[in-house]
């Protein structure tokens, strides 16, 4: 297996942070959203991809829960390798005729057309670097001139560490500086 190869095995499965959140409630305060994120391969529900295509479309399934909130976040990224042999994560918009809600792994009737896909115009590609065995990664992104954007991953054997934070004019709206621990459940 290439490098990118044994990146996508780590990065593709369930994962959950139900062992964060009972560190947490142990402790008497709970700060993170129950969370759960389903990795997949799509490149199979994509049309018309080139020839001896060289990278991997995951769809992440994101779901959320904290209190009565509740929220689905899916998201489109395509993986490759640079020119470094490091990984690069590109963010791509979700087909406008595809709702949130069908935008998941296990439909069968996704499909989608490599022509028509759309690289978000908004999203700064992370490069992953690798150190024995684990990935990091960090992507600050200008939304507006007033809204950023901040990414911070890191991957090893069957944890993901995934810190967002929204800042606007440099002040935290939304997100977690400390990221939510996931750990692969399937």
């Amino acid at each position: 297996m290439n490098k990118l190869e044994i990146f996508i095995n780590e990065l593709c499965g369930v994962f959950n942070n139900e062992d964060q959140i009972k560190q947490e409630l142990e402790s008497g305060h709970q700060v993170h959203p129950k969370a759960k994120h389903i990795n997949g391969i799509c490149n199979s529900k994509i049309t018309n991809l080139p020839d001896n295509f060289d990278g991997y479309f995951v769809i992440e399934e994101s779901y959320y829960e904290q209190g009565k909130f509740k929220n689905i976040l899916p998201h489109l990224f395509l993986f490759t390798l640079n020119e470094n042999n490091d990984i690069v994560l590109t963010s791509y918009e979700i087909p406008n005729n595809i709702s949130k809600e069908d935008f998941r792994n296990d439909n069968e009737n996704l499909i989608m057309d490599y022509k028509e896909l759309k690289t978000s115009s908004k999203f700064t590609p992370m490069v992953y670097k690798e150190n024995n065995g684990v990935y990091e990664g960090e992507s600050i992104s200008h939304f507006t001139a007033e809204t950023e954007f901040t990414l911070k991953e890191k991957i090893e054997s069957g944890k993901m560490y995934v810190s967002e934070v929204f800042r606007k004019n440099g002040k935290i709206t939304f997100g977690f500086v400390d990221p939510i621990i996931y750990q692969k459940i399937d």
